[in-house]
């Protein structure tokens, strides 16, 4: 009989486990996140909310539903500009996130998603709609320091895109008195002194030699938009952003947008192996090789890095390619 007794507690001991159906819907859901599935994840965290509309963690799958929406929506823009796809994404995202914000209002995750709304709409280039929807985070949660933080940088941004630079600053310098332990000071500390730059007069660069296209000096711009664009042959991420910038050159030049590229000596480049790649590449704008001068003069820390310039020569935007919007290009244009 003890025998029998022990064996049975044996074999219980290495039972295996019963499937938890709802843990198991999240982690697949999940799982297609991680492998940047996006489209398929936010079908499944919106099948795990009706699946199991009671699970302490069913709200927070609309949520993350909606963020794979963002995710899908941007990972179908093509050279950072919207398709039908990415806007029909987006708004499947925002209708989540309205939701989320509309039952549990004063849920954590409602600043959250409050928050991924701006976003929506920030990297849509939709800027004013993306002011509107950071402001609502500070203002309505308050509370909430995390989402606070996050919506005073992202907001800032979106006015630095709607070339309010003063409102940028005023959010930046707001960001670090209140949150001066931030892991995001640095990042908003270099953010600030790029901001404090706009405004001001755009110094006259002094090529050593333009190495490609017609040369193009500051002074010969007035009256255009300049758009100087600071790469390198070796650079990886200027390799990213290159199609864009031959894009907007092609689709801004007729409009008044003067692209110019800047280079330096870095790594070995040469004149020659500067027009070689810029030729393989197809640029069509023209470019200068120099020192290293005019990317300290205008900030150009990391490549790479895109400065607008105004019809009347002040500096107006400074930023990496890869965040411009059409908008902020277009409202430069509208200017007088």
């Amino acid at each position: 009989m003890k025998l029998l007794l022990l064996l049975s507690f044996v074999a219980l001991a290495f039972q295996t486990p019963q499937a938890n159906p709802e843990a198991q819907a999240w982690d697949a859901a999940q799982a297609l996140k991680n492998k940047a599935a996006y489209a398929q994840a936010a079908a499944a965290w919106e099948k795990y909310s009706t699946d199991f509309p009671q699970a302490p963690r069913a709200r927070l799958a609309l949520v993350e539903a909606g963020v794979s929406w963002f995710s899908e929506g941007r990972a179908t823009q093509v050279l950072q500009r919207n398709t039908p796809k990415s806007d029909e994404c987006m708004e499947k995202a925002r209708t989540l996130f309205d939701r989320v914000c509309s039952e549990v209002p004063k849920d954590p995750l409602a600043s959250r998603a409050r928050h991924m709304r701006g976003s929506t709409y920030l990297f849509s280039g939709q800027l004013a709609e993306a002011e509107v929807a950071y402001t609502s985070v500070i203002e309505h949660y308050s509370t909430d320091r995390n989402y606070v933080e996050k919506a005073l940088e992202y907001r800032s941004m979106a006015r630095r895109h709607l070339l309010d630079s003063k409102g940028a600053i005023a959010d930046m310098e707001r960001f670090l008195k209140d949150f001066p332990q931030s892991q995001r000071k640095a990042t908003v500390q270099a953010e600030l002194a790029l901001a404090r730059m706009l405004g001001t007069q755009a110094p006259v660069y002094k090529p050593e030699q333009w190495v490609f296209g017609e040369p193009a000096p500051l002074e010969m711009l007035g009256g255009q938009v300049v758009a100087l664009y600071f790469w390198a042959t070796w650079c990886p991420n200027c390799a990213k952003v290159e199609p864009y910038m031959i894009d907007l050159a092609r689709r801004f030049g007729p409009k008044g947008v003067a692209v110019v590229g800047v280079t330096d000596h870095q790594q070995g480049q040469t004149p020659a192996s500067i027009a070689a790649h810029a030729q393989l590449k197809g640029y069509n704008f023209p470019s200068f090789q120099d020192s290293g001068l005019t990317s300290t003069t205008y900030k150009a820390g990391a490549l790479p890095f895109l400065v607008l310039i105004d019809r009347h020569g002040k500096i107006r935007w400074a930023d990496n390619p890869a965040d411009l919007h059409d908008d902020t290009l277009e409202r430069l244009l509208r200017e007088e």
